[in-house]
Formats: structure tokens, sequence, C-alpha cells
């Protein structure tokens, strides 16, 4: 059935992975995108490809060649918590197939 999950997941920005490469530190961002799914594997498929997707663009911004997401293997889930889920209302929402405005998505992150 379709329904709105959230999808979660950790990244190194380029400052931060720059930081943690020089200093040893282990800084890391996070966010997430609410994405209209079947269920939470396809939700989490799609998202594990929006988080590829955004670590290229914020890389790309500062003309830095960026890191494999995927490989680094940083934390993504579909948040279950219902305070979360309601504090999380602003992030943009899309469906399936559908890639967001990475800008937006960048700008919620922290």
């Amino acid at each position: 059935m379709l329904a709105k999950r959230l999808f979660r997941f950790g990244f190194e920005n380029p400052a931060e992975a720059k930081c943690n490469a020089r200093d040893g530190t282990d800084y890391e961002s996070g966010t997430g995108i609410w994405i209209i799914s079947e269920s939470d594997e396809d939700a989490l498929q799609w998202g594990r490809i929006i988080a590829e997707r955004l670590v290229s663009f914020l890389f790309d911004q500062v003309q830095v060649k960026a890191y494999s997401w995927a490989d680094a293997g940083f934390a993504h889930w579909i948040e279950q918590e219902p305070d979360l889920l309601f504090a999380a209302s602003y992030l943009p929402t899309v469906s399936v197939n559908e890639m967001p405005n990475l800008t937006v998505l960048a700008a919620n992150a922290a």
C-alpha cells in the first residue's frame, strides 16, 4: 500500500570529509526525505539513490571528487519514532523514482 515514509541518513559533507581525513575525527551530517512508496524496502532502495546523489551534488558544488556514499556504509533507516516523524514534517516529499531538489535537501542537512 502506498504510504509516506521518512528515510533518514547520515553522510559527510565536503568540509567534514576534509576535517575527518586531516584530523582523524568522525564528524557527520544527517538529513531525511519523505518517500511515497509501496513498502519500507522500496523507500530504502530509493533513499539510498537519493543519498548517493546528494553527496555527489555537495562535492560537485566545491569541485571536489565525491566518495561513494554506498561504499562508505553510512547509517540509514526508515524512521518510526512518532515525535521524530512529526518534527520532520518540513522535509521534502518525493515518490519512488522522483528526484528531489538537491539544493533544498542540502539546505535541510545538519
